[in-house]
């Protein structure tokens, strides 16, 4: 097989280390170093680089290890052409030799050859989005966890708030938690203070849910979940402050996203975290868009027989979000995609009806971002 460049370089990337191989020419010559993880040793790596002026690099996409190396690369190494993150089980399914000692020699082969893809990278400010969403993302998951974790702790002790008031952790729900965290016990008189009017269920009934007491521990414990529960609302409402500063240049493109039914702002900024808000640019297509998020069956068929259609593994944030937005989007009623799900859902089922309605919402959010404009729903026949 000919070789397509003269002088390339593959890492092979783990926790604490670097193995580097640098091919010079097609003959094989090879030069090999190994580097640390650490900030000074990821400048040698830059100064090795640029000393053999080597501007084709490739490196395995190991857990969030490639990261720092990518972003140094990208700063120190301004001649370089090339700078792939290629994806591990593409290289598994390229015959050849695969073994720790040579992993970076045969990284860089195949980049030779011509044989790796790269991965999805977009540029440095929308990774920087993408960092804030999944931390807010993931704020969220623990507030949820938190939230689960105090409705245990009341009913283990008798208090059924969760019976007779929709959200324990809403407006009413805070003030009677904080009384009975400060006094360990609630009156009648107290549940009707504490009480909104727009309550379905009355101070009495609410008030015969959570009759009850708390001891000193018991009221520490309580106090502190609660504590905990605010300092999350705090944090989440500052990292969805800083990420929304972040999207002021891409404002019409959150815009465009929201014209969809079943995405909000939040869910807006979140997707285009993770798809960029030009994804026309990365990926050639639509269909091409959906296959990397995971929205698409997999092709495994062997004599004629269909063996799997399950769903690809893809980007596991996108689709998530995506998912529930759909759920959202066949809620609206009289829209295109409440009409073809609930005419769908009983024959396909409905998990496979939902996955269907993410990647059309996902396909028509490539489609408006590509020509720049918002959704129209489409007339509906009389």
């Amino acid at each position: 097989m000919e070789a397509i460049l003269e002088c390339c370089c593959g890492l092979d990337v783990h926790k604490d280390k670097i193995e580097a191989c640098i091919l010079t020419d097609a003959k094989g010559g090879a030069c090999r170093e190994t580097f640390g993880s650490i900030s000074t040793e990821l400048d040698r790596l830059c100064q090795w680089l640029n000393k053999h002026k080597c501007r084709h690099i490739a490196m395995e996409s190991t857990g969030v290890y490639w990261q720092a190396i990518y972003e140094r690369i990208e700063d120190q190494c301004p001649e370089r052409e090339q700078l792939l993150v290629v994806n591990a089980r593409h290289m598994r399914n390229l015959p050849g030799r695969k073994t720790d000692v040579k992993d970076a020699e045969w990284i860089a082969q195949l980049l030779q050859h011509g044989l790796l893809s790269n991965s999805f990278i977009p540029e440095r400010d929308v990774r920087g989005m993408r960092e804030l969403s999944r931390i807010r993302r993931s704020a969220i998951r623990e507030r949820a966890t938190q939230v689960n974790r105090l409705e245990k702790f009341l009913q283990r002790h008798g208090f059924k708030l969760s019976s007779v008031v929709s959200d324990i952790v809403g407006a009413s729900g805070m003030r009677l938690l904080r009384t009975l965290a400060k006094e360990g016990t609630l009156s009648l008189g107290v549940v009707r203070y504490c009480c909104n009017a727009h309550l379905k269920h009355t101070s009495e009934e609410i008030y015969a849910a959570i009759t009850g007491k708390l001891e000193t521990v018991e009221r520490e414990c309580l106090s502190m979940m609660l504590d905990w529960l605010d300092q999350l609302d705090k944090r989440i409402e500052k990292i969805g402050l800083l990420l929304l500063s972040t999207f002021g240049p891409y404002a019409a493109q959150v815009s465009i996203a929201t014209s969809l039914p079943g995405i909000s702002q939040d869910s807006a900024m979140e997707i285009l975290a993770e798809i960029s808000p030009s994804p026309m640019e990365a990926f050639s297509n639509g269909p091409r868009l959906c296959s990397w998020a995971g929205l698409v069956p997999r092709n495994d068929e062997s004599a004629g027989a269909i063996k799997s259609r399950r769903i690809l593994p893809g980007n596991p944030y996108v689709k998530t979000i995506l998912v529930q937005c759909a759920w959202a989007a066949v809620k609206t009623r009289n829209s295109e995609f409440n009409r073809w799900f609930w005419s769908r859902q009983g024959r396909i089922g409905r998990k496979k009806a939902i996955i269907a309605v993410a990647r059309k919402l996902l396909l028509r959010l490539y489609t408006l971002l590509a020509r720049g404009e918002f959704y129209s729903p489409p007339a509906v026949a009389e």
